[in-house]
């Protein structure tokens, strides 16, 4: 049986749409361009698969050898979507997956090892895992030996090595690398001066990807004034940045709504119009990112 603490960690997982989604995007990609396409004032009208007809082709591509479907058929059995819950299938899949040098299935594995996922808990496993799919360029898999090396987990500890391991996720732009650096600096962990702005960078950096909890960091230095006056304006509109990107703790809202208490009725229209835009801009950016992908694809 998981643990309740034990599934939280498994949150971070790949859900199985998002995994499915990956999956849907890389095969298109190995797609050639269309030689024809219909007339412009012809509509080309197509049904969409539903999922369970997509979960079919995953399952085809899975067995025929793709390490990617093999990763996210894994997902599937983690999370119970379309599919009964099996941690142990799941695991097998990925160890299949990693068979195949995929760098996420190394990842998943370690992660399996690591929370007792299909198999019974086993660091030094996990360890091992983590460090193959590092060595393959996973940024998740950098990240956790970071942790590992800073708390001791299945390994000497070493916090050199730890944050050596953390600092090179974050160069790869993966966001709990760069939320962590953001909280060695803002508290002065590791020996290192706490440096508020260098915190606000990394904090920024992880929200500009989309991560609630760096939102929330930013609300906080704005709110208490860490390395900088208070700014309730710019605390609001990032406190309400994290309620839209996921935080719907009711302790976010509690706060969100002390500070509109304090703020004057036009500071709070500031603050929500700052949000929106903010909001607008990075919805602006993933689209022509997605568009230049197509692009690339033909």
């Amino acid at each position: 049986m998981i643990s309740p603490k034990t599934k939280a960690k498994l949150a971070i997982l790949l859900t199985p749409l998002l995994a499915l989604t990956l999956w849907l995007h890389s095969s298109q990609a190995d797609e050639p361009p269309k030689t024809a396409a219909p007339p412009a004032n012809q509509a080309a009208p197509q049904r969409q698969p539903t999922a369970q007809e997509m979960l079919i082709a995953l399952q085809q591509e899975a067995e025929a050898g793709n390490p990617q479907a093999m990763v996210a058929l894994g997902s599937f059995f983690e999370r119970a979507d379309l599919i009964t819950r099996n941690y142990g299938t799941a695991l097998n899949w990925y160890k299949k997956a990693a068979a195949k040098g995929s760098p996420e299935g190394y990842y998943f594995v370690g992660l399996c090892y690591e929370v007792g996922a299909g198999t019974k808990p086993d660091l030094a496993m996990a360890f091992d895992n983590f460090q193959k799919g590092s060595n393959l360029g996973s940024k998740e898999a950098t990240f956790k030996l970071g942790q590992f090396y800073l708390q001791g987990l299945g390994v000497k500890a070493d916090p050199n090595k730890g944050l050596e391991m953390v600092e090179k996720s974050a160069k790869d732009n993966y966001h709990l690398a760069l939320n962590e650096l953001g909280v060695i600096n803002i508290y002065g962990q590791l020996e290192r001066k706490k440096d508020e702005k260098k915190a606000l960078d990394y904090f920024t950096k992880a929200a500009n990807l989309g991560f609630s909890e760096s939102m929330r960091n930013i609300a906080v230095i704005y709110r208490d004034g860490l390395g900088r006056p208070a700014n309730d304006v710019q605390a609001l509109k990032w406190f309400l940045l994290a309620r839209v990107y996921g935080d719907q703790s009711p302790a976010i809202q509690q706060t969100i709504l002390a500070i509109r208490d304090k703020l004057k009725p036009e500071d709070v229209t500031t603050a929500e119009r700052e949000a929106t835009v903010w909001r607008d801009n990075q919805v602006k950016t993933a689209q022509a990112a997605a568009e230049a992908a197509r692009a690339n694809r033909q």
